[in-house]
């Protein structure tokens, strides 16, 4: 298994470099949209077939991140010169990068942020609680990570040339990936959206079997 060097540290981040010098950023107090840590969610990818993917969108405050923003721009501008000293043809447009601006996103959760998406297709994400210990239960796991939580994200960048394995005749867009390596869960916040509700007292007792007297009562 590779190790990580640490290479250089910001304020909210550390970027690191494992035994091939591939980039990899933890993104340290963030808040944590759409996660599917546990369970992944099924995506179609380039081909057109379903697949499932374990992913995380990191939300970076821009009152506080501004330094770690620029770290994974500056990764993303050196991955994208690299490729450019085998072909210098090579473009990949902001629209194709893994950072994104939360203000030009329809939700409105992500306004005042800047977004990086990470996902994996292969392997699950490792996730770990506030103290660092591994979490391997599923649905402990999806029930640690919501929409709305803080946490840290551990991300891999790289480069894709747009070229599938599976389908190499067809030509894909060029662009900077993020993988998800791992989670860590920092604190509680307000879920996105409705969140979970406690329905403790929302019951009654239901008097005999059939729970109700038959009768149509009409529309609402």
């Amino acid at each position: 298994m590779s190790k990580l060097e640490v290479v250089k540290k910001v304020k909210n981040g550390v970027l690191y470099h494992d035994d091939k010098g591939v980039p990899h950023i933890r993104l340290d107090n963030v808040r944590i949209s759409y996660p599917f840590v546990g369970t992944p969610s099924e995506d179609e990818n380039d081909e057109g077939k379903t697949q499932k993917k374990w992913r995380i969108v990191a939300m970076l405050p821009k009152s506080s991140h501004k330094e770690l923003k620029d770290l994974v721009k500056e990764q993303i501008n050196l991955l994208i010169a690299d490729a450019q000293k085998k072909d210098s043809k090579v473009k990949v447009p902001m629209s194709h990068w893994c950072l994104a601006d939360g203000d030009e996103k329809e939700d409105s959760n992500m306004e005042g942020h800047f977004l990086v998406s990470a996902s994996d297709g292969k392997y699950r994400p490792k996730a770990r609680d506030a103290r660092g210990i591994l979490i391997d239960d599923i649905d402990k796991i999806d029930e640690t990570f919501y929409g709305g939580c803080w946490g840290n994200v551990m991300i891999r960048l790289w480069y894709f040339n747009g070229t599938s394995k599976n389908n190499p005749k067809k030509a894909l867009a060029k662009r900077i990936v993020a993988g998800f390596v791992g989670v860590q869960f920092v604190r509680n916040d307000e879920p996105f959206g409705s969140g979970k509700v406690d329905d403790e007292d929302a019951w009654d007792s239901v008097e005999g079997e059939g729970g109700g007297d038959g009768e149509d009562d009409g529309e609402i």
